[in-house]
């Protein structure tokens, strides 16, 4: 009798050994390589910034070459080989002119196109002419139409070094300043793409060590059937603490929620303005965020997302939101108008001084000036803003590649300008947005959330309709798949 109950005792105190050891070895090995794995993406950021920046230069610092070239196309392909042959990151390159610019019998209806590659066996350089349609290019079409530098999206090269490549556009200008042609510089996919280590081994051996205390414990659980009537009151203990953490988190939520600002229908009319937001929170807390306030003479707002949708990250939110207003109102105080690039800088040094833990944020800091409509923003890894005009139509405003706040202490950002016209939009979203995913794992994309835009500016109406019409279609997209990220969407229209 007394040896049975003590098998019963030794094998209920061994399996809670058992599972406590298991929970902390399993803890201590995911927190691990979710911190490596952190520094290693965070390297890799660094390194394909890096390399963005070199690829920028060696173009740009070409461009007069191309330029001082044009009267004698044949000499393009030397400038196309050299610019590949001397960078190790560039694996083709071209120079691609607006038809009918060369207007010579030899070449494809007057369009002409040099072009130097690689092919994928690292062979020595190769010039020939673009064998296809090059004017629907991405790489070609937008920088000519924007008249601005343009890093494409990845796509085959079937044309030339037949790889999976990014390419970046820089527009040619001829004496009169018009743009006709771009010069190009094609990166390898595998170079633009995070690079990380062999996790498959690591989590399997992990696995089979969870799978081998599972047994066990099981094994041992048979021993003590007879704990389970304790061991149903603590499950509905926990049940009960799960319950009240959920009540607790709600509470969580609408208390952040609180924090975030309401839109004051008398107050944007005064300004001339009208303002609409939505918010789409993946659970009851939120880790995107959005904040504005008026100054004597203009509109002040931010846009941020904190990655992840946990209590961690919706408490960093709390913390990005007002570390925002202390460096805004600190610039303030500083001159006479707020600059977004002063108060992204200050929000960087302090992140990077108190976060040791990795944590960083994308954010939009923007300022509109009330009287002269005149748009200043800086961006911090964040999505481009739209403009929706009645005027001008729907465009995607450049943003110079910003690393996000808090990666980089000393990171030198920059800001830009856009002239906003009396009833233009402007249209700001975090990627929750774009990354949204129905049951398929498809996503909302960019190229639907502009079609409905589009389809918005055509039919006209307020900033919350616009906003209502978004909603509408990124639910009706995701149907009756999770929402996964969080999502902030806002409309500010000049009156």
């Amino acid at each position: 009798m007394w040896m049975s109950v003590a098998l019963i005792v030794v094998a209920a105190v061994l399996t809670q050994l058992i599972s406590f050891y298991s929970y902390t070895y399993t803890k201590r090995t995911v927190e691990w390589k979710t911190k490596e794995r952190t520094q290693q993406n965070l390297k890799e950021l660094e390194r394909i910034n890096e390399m963005k920046a070199r690829v920028e230069t060696a173009v740009t610092a070409n461009i007069g070459t191309v330029e001082g070239s044009l009267k004698n196309p044949n000499s393009l392909y030397d400038i196309c080989a050299n610019l590949v042959g001397r960078n190790k990151h560039v694996i083709g390159s071209a120079v691609a002119l607006k038809p009918g610019f060369v207007a010579q019998a030899d070449y494809n209806n007057g369009a002409f196109a040099a072009f130097a590659f690689q092919t994928s066996d690292n062979a020595q350089v190769r010039t020939k002419q673009l064998p296809y349609d090059y004017e629907k290019s991405e790489w070609y079409e937008h920088p000519m139409k924007n008249n601005c530098i343009w890093w494409s999206q990845p796509y085959r090269d079937t044309g030339g070094s037949d790889m999976l490549i990014y390419t970046f556009s820089a527009p040619l200008h001829d004496y009169k300043n018009e743009c006709i042609g771009v010069f190009t510089a094609d990166v390898n996919y595998e170079e633009m793409v995070f690079r990380t280590g062999d996790e498959e081994a690591d989590y399997q051996r992990l696995g089979m060590w969870i799978l081998l205390s599972q047994l066990l414990c099981i094994a041992l659980i048979v021993i003590i059937v007879w704990r389970s009537a304790s061991s149903i009151r603590r499950v509905n203990k926990l049940m009960t603490d799960q319950e009240l953490m959920n009540r607790e988190l709600k509470i969580a939520g609408d208390i952040q929620r609180s924090m975030l600002p309401t839109t004051q229908v008398y107050e944007n009319k005064k300004h001339h303005l009208d303002i609409g937001v939505n918010l789409l929170s993946a659970s009851d807390i939120s880790a995107d965020f959005y904040d504005y306030f008026y100054t004597s003479h203009s509109l002040v707002f931010c846009l941020g997302d904190v990655p992840g949708s946990n209590v961690r990250a919706s408490l960093m939110m709390a913390v990005v939101r007002s570390v925002f207003r202390t460096a805004a109102t600190a610039a303030e105080d500083a001159a006479e108008s707020i600059s977004p690039v002063t108060v992204v800088k200050a929000m960087n040094r302090s992140f990077c001084s108190m976060l040791d833990n990795q944590m960083f944020t994308t954010l939009l800091v923007g300022v509109l000036d009330l009287n002269t409509m005149q748009l200043t923003y800086c961006n911090a890894g964040h999505p481009c803003p739209v403009v929706l005009s009645p005027k001008n139509g729907i465009r995607l405003l450049c943003v110079n590649p910003n690393v996000p706040v808090g990666v980089v202490d000393d990171y030198e950002f920059k800001e830009e300008y856009a002239s906003l016209l009396t009833g233009d939009m402007v249209f700001l979203y975090t990627d929750g947005l774009i990354e949204t995913e129905n049951a398929t794992h498809e996503v909302f994309g960019t190229k639907r959330m502009m079609l409905c835009l589009e389809k918005s500016l055509e039919n006209g109406g307020t900033p919350e309709q616009i906003i209502e019409r978004m909603t509408n279609n990124v639910e009706k997209f995701r149907a009756n798949a999770d929402r996964i990220d969080d999502a902030v969407m806002v409309v500010i229209k000049t009156l």
